[in-house]
């Protein structure tokens, strides 16, 4: 559908309104002159726009939630008229999008819907590659995820590759001393993929080498209730602070109250979380893992760890704590690298870039 001279580009964004990702697009096209509507199944009273919640009905099959509500989502695209669609995550609201079939629409991966989900069965696969094949183009937030979603049978000249990045006017560094530590922070979602119980498990030894350091855990998920019961059986655990999901408002003053950030993710993509860290003067202690790996040189910018290794952790935290020097030049290399390469608006120029061309 061609876009009239005068006519506002109409944009309809599908994903999960509670994730800040989805909140951050529809406020960046919004700002960027865009009529954004937006489409989820789960609801939240903090969402910037114009947006419809559509309730689950609660006797259908779990697997067919999604599914069964695209009639209703045609009768909206077709009120709404939109220039383009934009879905994101690939196993619910990406099949939606491939079902409705309205041409040209994008796929925003967001990394377990390609990294993990299409090897938990030969169905999930199945269901990856009809949504991956019939969208316009699909954006990948790292290089190995990219790999993957090209193995997955899509056309490189079809896949776009940028990390989200951060706002720098929001994540900066503190500006004056942060005494006593080490303190450690990870805002990893408490669920399988994210291995907090390494963390967890890793941080006693810390605690017996450095008296004053404490562990803040942020983040909610399925397994809150069984980390918090392990954390409570810790030797440590008068040092360990759960403190639940945290705003991204509230972020950038959490994380510049701490001064090491650790992720022992099993798997992922470009982490938005590290490169906020990063932006906010944190010294990274991360998994060594491929997407890790194009943010952080070990012993330059952070260091890396095997997953699912406490005393490893433990040992590369203390090493990390006493080495002042290096902490101290990461700060430097992480800023340079941040404004460089995942700087927010420079980088939603890319996806700006490619929705223009599609609506015009």
């Amino acid at each position: 559908m061609a876009l009239s001279k005068g006519e506002k580009p109409r944009l309809m964004l599908l994903g999960d309104a509670r994730q800040v990702h989805l909140q951050r697009w529809a406020k960046y096209f919004s700002d960027a002159g865009y009529e954004v509507l937006s489409f989820s199944h789960e609801a939240t009273d903090r969402f910037p726009g114009d947006i419809r919640h559509v309730r689950m009905l609660p006797f259908v099959p779990r697997a067919l939630r999604y599914p069964a509500s695209v009639p209703l989502l045609r009768q909206l695209v077709r009120r709404f008229n939109p220039h383009l669609l934009n879905a994101h995550f690939v196993p619910n609201y990406g099949v939606m999008a491939a079902l409705v079939d309205r041409q040209p629409w994008v796929l925003s991966t967001w990394g377990s819907d390609i990294m993990t989900d299409p090897e938990k069965s030969p169905l999930h696969k199945m269901r990856t590659k009809f949504a991956l094949r019939r969208a316009t183009y699909v954006t990948s937030d790292a290089e190995v995820m990219s790999r993957k979603i090209a193995s997955l049978g899509v056309p490189e000249d079809r896949i776009l590759t940028f990390p989200y990045g951060v706002d720098m006017e929001v994540f900066y560094p503190r500006t004056e001393p942060l005494d006593p530590g080490p303190r450690i922070l990870s805002n990893r979602k408490l669920e399988d993929v994210y291995s907090v119980s390494t963390i967890i498990d890793a941080f006693p030894a810390v605690r017996e080498a450095f008296r004053e350091s404490t562990l803040t855990i942020a983040g909610d998920g399925e397994l809150r209730r069984a980390l918090v019961a392990r954390a409570s059986r810790s030797i440590a655990q008068k040092a360990i602070t759960f403190v639940g999901g945290v705003d991204h408002e509230r972020m950038p003053t959490l994380l510049r109250n701490h001064h090491v950030y650790v992720s022992t993710s099993l798997s992922d993509t470009t982490s938005v979380s590290l490169l906020e860290a990063m932006a906010a003067g944190l010294f990274p202690v991360v998994s060594d893992i491929p997407a890790n790996r194009e943010w952080i040189t070990h012993g330059a910018n952070g260091l890396l760890v095997p997953v699912q290794q406490p005393m490893r952790l433990a040992v590369t935290l203390i090493e990390a704590w006493k080495n002042h020097e290096l902490r101290e030049s990461a700060v430097d290399i992480n800023l340079r690298l941040v404004r460089d390469r995942a700087e927010w608006y420079n980088n939603m120029k890319t996806i700006h870039d490619l929705f223009d061309r599609l609506v015009g």
